[in-house]
């Protein structure tokens, strides 16, 4: 199974700013729900490959990341097209509702709050 990358400010700074659709999984090493999310997030890394890209970035290691984003629970999905937010789902979710976001923001969506 693919686990996804974990960021650190200069990394995500990076990878914010490359074109396309990107996915960062806020979440924390102690949460349960984030804990259900990463087998699903990992299963559509490999589905969604070279069209999404997956990473996680830890709220305990990187606040300034989570207070940028205002994250107050976890996990929370947020959607990245070229840069800008385009959509965000806080909590656990179906592989099938996360794969519709995607869908959603490859098609050029960006009011994406569920599929």
């Amino acid at each position: 199974m693919t686990t996804l990358p974990t960021l650190d400010l200069p990394a995500f700074a990076a990878l914010a700013a490359l074109p396309g659709v990107t996915a960062i999984d806020f979440t924390a090493r102690w949460c349960a729900p984030c804990k259900v999310m990463e087998p699903v997030l990992a299963a559509l890394a490999t589905e969604y490959g070279g069209r999404v890209r997956l990473a996680a970035i830890d709220v305990n290691d990187e606040p300034v990341l989570a207070e940028r984003f205002n994250v107050r629970s976890m996990p929370t999905l947020v959607l990245l097209r070229d840069g800008r937010e385009v959509g965000r789902v806080v909590g656990s979710r179906p592989r099938a509702f996360v794969a519709g976001m995607f869908d959603r923001a490859l098609s050029g969506d960006v009011a994406i709050a569920s599929p």
